[in-house]
């Protein structure tokens, strides 16, 4: 990475500098994800996020992303991760918000059925999203700077708290962790 992109420390990490400048990846608001190429259709569920290989542009849901921006950060590096990770052609990468919105514990207690299977690539891409949004020695070092507070952890990262509190378990040592403060 070129350090006048991302020099590996500062925060939050400039995810759209780097889909753009190093991936050349064009992310792109759009308020009708079913307009997409080969989409399927609105009934099929909603996309948060797609990347069309073809042209090389990663389609986010406007509204999810001015409702929750930590949330339009996640979807755009998790589409980077299928880029990186499983693009071999040009045909387009679709990611319904079911698969990376709900944990599938609550999935699992809301429908009292077994926690449902989320495929191997939507993992490897959260994973990845996770890790570049969130690098783990930032995330240790910020967590000790704060004293563990998942709000200022969400402002340093700009990361949902569903996000930073799954990546805190990931890489926060057990015996490092602080204990939940009451609300």
């Amino acid at each position: 990475m070129p350090e006048y992109i991302w020099d590996g420390e500062t925060l939050p990490v400039p995810v759209e500098d780097i889909v753009d400048s190093v991936y050349g990846l064009l992310v792109r608001d759009v308020d009708d994800m079913s307009a997409a190429p080969g989409a399927p259709p609105a009934s099929a569920g909603h996309l948060s996020g797609l990347l069309l290989t073809g042209p090389g542009e990663i389609w986010v849901d406007r509204a999810e992303g001015i409702k929750w921006p930590g949330r339009r950060r996640f979807t755009i590096s998790h589409e980077l991760g299928h880029h990186i990770l499983h693009s071999t052609g040009g045909q387009p990468l679709f990611c319904r918000g079911t698969v990376i919105d709900e944990a599938p514990e609550v999935l699992a207690a809301v429908t009292k059925k077994r926690k449902p299977k989320v495929p191997l690539i939507e993992t490897e891409a959260d994973i990845f999203a996770a890790s570049i949004l969130m690098p783990s020695h930032l995330m240790k070092t910020q967590y000790e700077r704060c004293d563990g507070e998942i709000e200022r952890l969400m402002k340093d990262f700009k990361c949902s708290q569903k996000a930073i509190t799954r990546r805190v378990l990931h890489v926060v040592p057990r015996d490092r962790r602080r204990p939940r403060r009451p609300a």
